[in-house]
């Protein structure tokens, strides 16, 4: 219902002039400027949990009010798996059901509000109209990197975009994350693209996966694929 509600919704962006790197990217993926939201699917996707990997198929809503919103079905040793993962109103959360009853893990609080806001700060090149969001800033910091600033709610978070030659998006970097496996410690994470693909109208992401720096050495915990990336859609 809230992702229904949320999809109704009309958002006001600001008319604004963007650091090089991030009006090069648009205008080298062909991308809109201003889709009022995104709908994902992502398929052959994994997660892992501790030292094991659940294959996944994922559902991702994200507006610039900022919303988001992923809905997350697997199996994890032969049990069915539901989570969903979301940012909304300057709360973030996750919860993971059993056999759709038993809560096996829910997390929440300022910890998980910051964490959700730069997840979805993070994917600011997935819906370009974050670019032009009132909650966003942007600072160009060299000919390869954008700083990038969000703020809702009193929470605030950044990190740094990289672009290659060509104006692709290729990592975002942040040490505003906090990790949930680690006992809600903060740790540097990163996002990374590995594969672009024609869609048919626009130059989109299409591989990515997620990484932990920590102490001991990086730990590379999401591999996604894109199977279907839609703009402005009303209903589910």
């Amino acid at each position: 219902m809230e992702v229904r509600e949320e999809l109704r919704k009309v958002h006001n962006l600001n008319e604004r002039e963007l650091p090089g790197l991030l009006a090069g990217y648009l205008e080298s993926s062909g991308l809109p400027h201003d889709p009022q939201n995104l709908l994902i699917r992502w398929a052959d996707s994994k997660i892992r949990r501790g030292p094991r990997w659940m294959n996944v198929d994922m559902t991702q809503i994200n507006t610039p009010a900022p919303f988001r919103s992923v809905y997350i079905k697997g199996r994890f040793l032969g049990i069915p798996l539901e989570g969903l993962d979301t940012y909304s109103g300057g709360h973030g959360e996750m919860t993971i059901r059993a056999l759709k009853f038993l809560k096996v893990a829910e997390e929440r609080g300022d910890p998980m509000d910051v964490s959700a806001l730069v997840t979805l700060l993070s994917e600011a090149p997935f819906l370009p109209s974050l670019f032009l969001a009132e909650c966003t800033e942007w600072s160009q910091l060299d000919d390869e990197r954008v700083e990038g600033r969000i703020r809702d709610h009193g929470i605030t978070a950044s990190g740094l975009f990289t672009f290659d030659e060509h104006g692709r998006f290729l990592k975002f970097y942040t040490e505003d994350r906090y990790c949930a496996e680690f006992n809600m410690e903060q740790h540097p994470w990163s996002v990374e693209v590995l594969s672009y693909r024609d869609t048919g109208g626009f130059i989109y992401p299409t591989e990515c996966t997620a990484t932990w720096h920590l102490p001991e050495g990086d730990l590379k915990y999401f591999h996604g694929r894109i199977g279907d990336a839609r703009f402005n859609i009303r209903t589910l």
